[in-house]
């Protein structure tokens, strides 16, 4: 990488607090220049990674990683906090709604990359291995694009690697979640969120969700910024203990993808951290006559995880998502 510093810097890799710029190896890259801060403390330590804006309009992500920059204190931690506020770059200012508008994919689903894949495929490969490299955990905070509202919750990777799962799972209970999502094993099989294209390689990575339409509110951010600190503090970065939980955190392990059966406006009848039963309404699509073309019902028990709310959606365009409760063993 390379690293240019803010006027109002100090020196990459010292003790204290990095502003600047940097710019991955990929030549596939080098158009562009990306906003980094790290925070580093005068003690080695864990090294804790934290994104935002792979999305651009999920903006309470990226003020929440604008505010952790000025809310770790070099002088108390041990090790080092490195945050990039805004993945997207070729978005910024285009309000690209999902992808990335050089190549038209949604980079969240593009772990691990590929170093000689598109712009999309290297960046992401260039996050995880020249960003990321050596980092202790990996955070890339989401939520509530132009169309959508979702729940608060927080995912990570469940893998055959039983003490790497059981990490995630405990650094994802960090965050004061509705519902606590564990990506199937299968998912590693293909490309995938950051969680899943870390856990290929032995790696953590954790995503969070809190947001909607593309607004600020302070509830959202809160939720974003708290977990992050509850992160460094259990990784030993930050001294003290993790704050006070408020929801349930439900651990569930399937995300069920809800599509519109018809071209047509969909009325919800339930919103995003919701209960519902196995078989239970969540709205219908009608025409521009009001007529109702098709009902929406949920394909099991669970938890509604997010929703369009534009009204107007394609057949088979994604609607919504459910989450399964995990099974208790015993």
């Amino acid at each position: 990488m390379e690293i240019s510093p803010s006027n109002n810097s100090c020196a990459y890799g010292q003790p204290g607090i990095f502003r600047g710029y940097l710019r991955f190896d990929n030549p596939c890259l080098a158009d562009y220049s990306w906003p980094l801060c790290e925070i580093r403390g005068r003690r080695p330590g864990p090294r804790l990674c934290v994104s935002a804006g792979v999305h651009v309009n999920e903006v309470s992500s990226i003020e929440a990683a604008v505010r952790l920059q000025r809310l770790i204190d070099p002088e108390t931690i041990v090790g080092s906090v490195s945050i990039i506020p805004l993945i997207n770059q070729p978005a910024f200012y285009k309000y690209t709604q999902l992808v990335c508008p050089i190549d038209g994919r949604n980079i969240n689903f593009t772990f691990p990359g590929n170093r000689h894949g598109t712009f999309s495929e290297a960046l992401c490969d260039s996050v995880m291995n020249e960003w990321c490299e050596g980092a202790d955990c990996y955070v890339d905070m989401h939520g509530g694009d132009l169309r959508e509202k979702v729940s608060k919750f927080s995912m990570f990777q469940h893998t055959p690697n039983a003490e790497l799962d059981a990490l995630g799972r405990r650094m994802a209970m960090c965050f004061d979640a509705e519902i606590v999502m564990g990506l199937p094993a299968a998912d590693m099989e293909h490309p995938g969120r950051p969680p899943t294209g870390f856990a290929r390689y032995n790696r953590l990575a954790l995503m969070s969700e809190a947001g909607a339409n593309g607004l600020l509110d302070e509830g959202s951010i809160s939720f974003h910024v708290e977990g992050v600190l509850n992160i460094a503090r259990t990784l030993g970065i930050i001294e003290g203990s993790v704050t006070p939980f408020l929801n349930a955190r439900i651990p569930c392990d399937k995300y069920l993808w809800l599509e519109s059966p018809a071209d047509g406006e969909f009325h919800a009848e339930a919103e995003p951290g919701d209960r519902v039963a196995k078989g239970q309404r969540l709205g219908t699509v009608s025409d521009l006559f009001g007529q109702t073309l098709a009902e929406v019902r949920a394909p099991r028990a669970g938890f509604f995880l997010w929703r369009m709310t534009h009204p107007t959606i394609p057949k088979g365009s994604p609607i919504g998502a459910i989450a399964v409760e995990e099974k208790q063993a015993g």
